[in-house]
Order: C-alpha cells, then sequence, then structure tokens
C-alpha cells in the first residue's frame, strides 16, 4: 500500500514539472511590463520631435556601434558576439522593411526593449542587454523608437549564428528568462543629486555598462550581486573592475574619467579593443552633461560619497632586484622611445605606461596581450591619436616578455606578483608558437 502511494506521488510530482515545464517553455510566465501608451502609434510630427532626444539615447546604449560592422553601413548588423555556444551576430536595426525593423509596431519596439520580445513572440538572445534595458522610461524609448525609424533604411541580411543558435533554442530562452531578468527599476538613493540620478539610469539602463564589467554566472545571466566588479573575457581581454573603489585606486576621479570617456585619452592610458568602440561610437560624441553624470555615477561609493584620485602608485623594492633588470633592459630597448624613460608617453604618439591601467590591474593579461600582439593606429576626439605599437610575439622569447612584464608592474603598476613565461606561452599567436 505504501509502494502503491509513493509511486503515485512520485508519478504526481513529475507529471506536476512537465506541465510547468510546458508551461514556461510557452512563456505563460512572461508577462509584459509595456507602458499603455505604446498601444496608439505615433503622429510623424510626434516621430520628428524625438529624433534629437533619441539620438541622443542611442548614442548612450552605443547602438550603432554593436549593430554597424567596423566597414559596413550603419546599423546593418553582423558583429559577432562569441559565447561558450556559439556566435551571436547582431541584427539589422534600420528600417529596412525585409531585413530590418522596418515593420516593427511602437508597440513592437516598446517590448523589445522591455521585454527582450521581438514581433511574433520570438524571444531574443542576451546578446541584446534587455536585462539592462529594461529600465528605460517609455518616452525615452518612443524617443529611440522615432531615431531608429529615422536612419537610412539598409537591405542587407542577418549574419547566420552558429553552434547551439542553429537549433530552435528561442523557446528555451523562457528558462533563462525565469532565472536571469529581474523586474528592475532605475536606481534610487535619497538625498542623490539629480546629475547622480541621470549618471545610474544611463550606466544601469541603456548604457548598459554591467553587460560587460559585471561577472556572469554559469548560464551567462548577469550576476547583478556582483554589479561592475569585472566581467568574462571580451576578444581575449580582461574586462576590468569598474567599481569606484577601484576607478578611484587607478588614478580616476569624476574629471578624469569623464575626460577618458569623452576622448578615449587619460592619464591612466587609452581606450583600446571593445572599449575603443564605445568611446568612439558612443561616449565621444554624447553631450558633455550625460558624459559627466556617467562619470559621478561611476565614482560615487555606496555610501554615496564622491571618490578622489588615489596617489599614482609607488615603485616597489623589487623593480630594482637584480633578476628584474633583464625586463628593465627590455623595456629601455623596445618601449622606451615612444613610451618614454620613465613611463611618461608621449602625446599623440604613445600613452603612459606610469600608472595605466593596463599595468595595474592584477590579472596581468591584458599588459602582456599587447606586448604580443600590439595595437592598430587609433584616432580619438579632438584629433588625437595613437601611433601603431607593433607585437613583439614573434621577435621576443615568452620568456623575455614575461620579463618585461614583470619589471613593468613592479615600477609602475604596484603589482609584485611575477608574470611567468608559462602564461605568456598561452597568449602567443600560434603562427609563432
Amino acid at each position: 500500500m505504501k509502494s502503491h502511494t509513493l509511486r503515485n506521488s512520485l508519478l504526481g510530482i513529475l507529471i506536476l514539472l512537465i506541465v510547468l515545464s510546458i508551461a514556461v517553455l510557452v512563456g505563460v510566465f512572461r508577462s509584459s511590463s509595456v507602458a499603455p501608451q505604446a498601444k496608439q502609434p505615433l503622429s510623424d510630427a510626434q516621430m520628428h520631435d524625438l529624433i534629437p532626444t533619441g539620438r541622443e539615447l542611442a548614442l548612450a546604449g552605443n547602438c550603432m556601434g554593436c549593430h554597424s560592422q567596423a566597414q559596413g553601413p550603419m546599423g546593418a548588423g553582423g558583429v559577432p558576439i562569441d559565447t561558450p555556444f556559439g556566435t551571436l551576430h547582431s541584427t539589422n536595426i534600420t528600417p529596412d522593411p525585409t531585413y530590418g525593423i522596418g515593420k516593427y509596431t511602437r508597440e513592437d519596439f516598446h517590448r523589445v526593449m522591455r521585454d527582450g520580445i521581438a514581433p511574433g513572440n520570438r524571444n531574443l538572445y542576451p546578446g541584446m542587454p534587455f536585462v539592462f534595458t529594461h529600465i528605460t522610461r517609455p518616452d525615452d524609448i518612443d524617443a529611440l523608437y522615432a531615431y531608429i525609424m529615422s536612419v537610412p533604411p539598409i537591405a542587407q541580411p542577418n549574419a547566420n549564428n552558429t553552434g547551439v543558435f542553429t537549433l530552435p533554442v528561442r523557446p528555451f530562452m523562457n528558462f533563462w528568462a525565469l532565472i536571469n531578468f529581474p523586474d528592475r527599476e532605475p536606481p534610487t538613493r535619497q538625498g542623490a543629486s539629480e546629475q547622480w540620478l541621470r549618471g545610474a539610469y544611463l550606466v544601469e539602463g541603456l548604457g548598459h555598462c554591467g553587460a560587460c564589467h559585471t561577472p556572469r554566472n554559469i548560464t551567462m545571466g548577469v550576476s547583478f550581486s556582483r554589479s561592475l566588479q569585472g566581467g568574462d573575457a571580451i576578444d581575449g581581454l580582461t574586462v576590468p573592475n569598474i567599481t569606484a573603489e577601484t576607478l578611484a585606486q587607478r588614478g580616476f576621479d569624476a574629471a578624469s574619467l569623464s575626460q577618458y570617456l569623452r576622448t578615449g585619452t587619460s592619464a591612466q592610458g587609452t581606450s583600446f579593443g571593445s572599449m575603443y568602440t564605445v568611446t568612439h561610437f558612443s561616449t565621444s560624441a554624447m553631450q558633455r552633461e550625460d558624459v559627466d553624470a556617467i562619470a559621478t555615477y561611476l565614482m560615487t561609493d555606496k555610501q554615496g560619497k564622491l571618490l578622489a584620485a588615489a596617489p599614482g602608485p609607488e615603485a616597489l623594492p623589487i623593480a630594482s632586484d637584480p633578476l628584474l633588470q633583464p625586463g628593465r633592459l627590455s623595456y629601455m630597448s623596445a618601449c622606451a622611445a615612444c613610451h618614454g624613460v620613465s613611463g611618461e608617453g608621449i602625446p599623440n604618439v604613445a600613452p603612459p605606461m606610469r600608472g595605466n591601467t593596463a599595468v595595474m590591474m592584477e590579472d596581468p593579461n591584458n599588459l602582456v596581450t599587447v606586448i604580443l600582439h600590439g595595437v592598430q593606429t587609433q584616432t580619438f576626439a579632438g584629433n588625437e591619436r595613437m601611433y601603431a605599437m607593433p607585437g613583439f610575439a614573434d621577435r621576443m622569447s615568452a620568456a623575455d616578455v614575461a620579463g618585461l612584464a614583470t619589471w613593468m608592474r613592479a615600477q609602475w603598476g604596484a603589482q609584485a606578483q611575477p608574470v611567468t613565461a608559462e602564461q605568456v606561452q598561452k597568449l602567443i599567436p600560434k603562427t609563432y608558437d
């Protein structure tokens, strides 16, 4: 009798789990957060008046930077986003009716931004940062809609995704959303200034800084409890911690961080990798007031204190150790002509190494990667530029690169942990193995 009862109980639980799973799969638990105002179409006059605001918001979200290839038409998509499960490609967001979003209604666009669901109840992958844009106010979504619908339509098909994304897995995103899609609101703080509130709204929303600078969990969801504490590697580069305390330790204050975002250059180095795309296409083109607001928010700690820059790091005693002198000699022979004997850099030629963020990071990956691979010539706001830096993977051994990086970190980064040849070897391009 007991065996029969237990069997029936287990069968009942199994049936319940199956029913619940089917309910999740078909989206029963995905409610819409679209504002009622979105059901009514905008007039042509309203659309026209909203375009300037929408353009600023699109810059804050780097919409075109993510949805435009370097040599491709604006907004036509095709930018690869690598994940452990395959490669996603950003989509065409121009108003082309066949390949873009030209047939999106006002309500459709709101649901994409607020819920991550496209027309036809098609779940979007989290390469589209809807867990951040979810907090965008309805009026701002309207402005974004008006601006994007005003850009030239491009009849370019979307690139094919790879890996698991070639399979019919979109319905299973409902399980992902159930775990990883919190109902967020714009950050507030008692007594906060309008500038702080504006910065919080942009950073935690459209700006989606945390999409890169926050760790991901095992399901690739954003770990909001560790917001801005450093993300997973992107294009082989370690994404740094950008909490207020860490930024201050690296020599930033609100003014210098704003300068970095507006120009791509600062005493802490220049933007490169994915961050170059952000500063080049997004923050350098934004209104000064919005960039200052972002910097103010990022430089304010959890107690509401706006942090000042910490003094620059002093050279560690081990930098003078005889064992580290080969690294110093490598710097003098290969780097000093551009970066300066004292690591001071040369304007419009090469960034400083003294107090450079890549040198100061606990993880040496970015510094070693730049030494090995080099950096292409970069242009910045205000007609500034930095000349191309050659890579040294084909002209220095792994041991030499390790010695160079170890000495630089001890001399200018306050990092005592040595870099090993084994660490370097893992980053050397295969063509130079």
